[in-house]
């Protein structure tokens, strides 16, 4: 039986989209007390009011209830590897799913899952699910374990791509906060730069989460904090256009921001005004480093801030742009000096007549 399938006119689709933030940083970066700020600009303007509620996920032994006095609409799970009967059972993927699934049927408006790294390399965890099924496909033996090492990541990886799948689809704004450890780094100072490239590492990024790329670059929006600037967006590894100019590195995130990245997903305030302005900063530098630093001068100062988050890019793009031209002598050249098919055929018949003569 063929489903029956309807393509729906976006101008009858009002329900808001929803939120999955990834936050990622090592001890002392403001993740937990950043997560509850943000869940609860989020809580107020999906709710309505202050003081509604948020949902929070502690696998870091009731962490979060450090906080308990500031923010006293948390709800609270303890999410542990053991039960109350005191047998392990673990961070699944299926655990976090149902997690996810109770959080909706209590109408939450955010959950915060913290520590999320948990799913990924603690009990039960995708890693160890990983080794558990290789000495299970070997039999324990080592000299198998290279060469069955795949098999038993396809026995795993479906699994947690189901757990991603179900983040994408919730039905709740979700904030998922991991661990980040010091990636080891080659140079030093302005040269410095990751010894080990992996997915879901930036050269200029010196932390690695401890998280899979797959699930890092399904988020909202991923940022690294540093402990240099708690609840700072200092690396900033996924930021739509629409955030780049709410996200600033230097000003930790907060209420105010949960607050206009919920506006946004409801349809609201003025993110889509952003991009188009990035948009055409970046159509401008496209035509070169002249015609950038026109387009930025003629801008207000909002303007110039809001251009100043991608100002990188914009560099990076109007040098290409230049080169471009500088190349081809400024017009394109019509001089194309590679032989034609035509050409090919004709040389070749050429040296066969020379060589028959040759031996002739």
């Amino acid at each position: 039986m063929t489903a029956h399938i309807r393509f729906i006119p976006v101008t009858e689709i009002t329900d808001p989209l929803t939120l999955s933030i990834g936050l990622s940083g090592g001890s002392g970066t403001g993740k937990t007390y950043t997560s509850l700020l943000m869940a609860r600009g989020i809580a107020e303007v999906v709710t309505g009011r202050k003081g509604a509620p948020i949902g929070y996920v502690d696998t870091e032994n009731r962490r979060a209830l450090h906080y308990k006095s500031a923010f006293p609409e948390m709800l609270h799970f303890d999410m542990q590897a053991v039960d109350e009967a005191g047998q392990m059972i673990g961070f699944g993927p299926e655990r976090w799913i149902q997690v996810i699934d109770a959080a909706e049927a209590a109408n939450l408006p955010v959950v915060i899952l913290d520590s999320f790294s948990h799913a990924w390399e603690g009990v039960g965890g995708v890693l160890d699910l990983h080794a558990t099924t290789l000495d299970r496909l070997t039999g324990g033996k080592d000299d198998l374990k290279d060469k069955r090492s795949q098999l038993a990541w396809a026995e795993v990886k479906p699994r947690y791509r189901r757990l991603i799948d179900r983040i994408v689809r919730a039905k709740t704004n979700i904030i998922i906060c991991t661990r980040a450890k010091p990636v080891m780094q080659k140079g030093f100072g302005d040269r410095a730069e990751n010894a080990r490239a992996t997915k879901t590492r930036r050269k200029d990024v010196p932390w690695d989460p401890a998280a899979d790329g797959d699930l890092m670059f399904e988020m909202t929006t991923m940022v690294i904090l540093d402990p240099s600037a708690p609840g700072c967006p200092v690396h900033q590894i996924k930021v739509a256009d629409q955030f780049k100019g709410l996200l600033d590195a230097r000003r930790p995130m907060g209420i105010e921001t949960g607050r206009e990245m919920a506006t946004w997903a409801r349809g609201q305030g003025d993110a889509q005004a952003q991009k188009e302005k990035l948009d055409a900063a970046r159509a401008a530098a496209r035509s070169g480093r002249d015609a950038l630093q026109a387009h930025y001068k003629g801008l207000d100062d909002a303007g110039k801030r809001l251009a100043s988050t991608i100002l990188d890019e914009l560099k990076r793009i109007a040098v290409e742009a230049d080169q471009a031209r500088e190349t081809v002598g400024g017009e394109i050249s019509f001089n194309d000096t590679r032989p034609t098919p035509e050409d090919m055929a004709r040389a070749e018949a050429e040296a066969l007549a020379a060589r028959s003569q040759e031996e002739a």
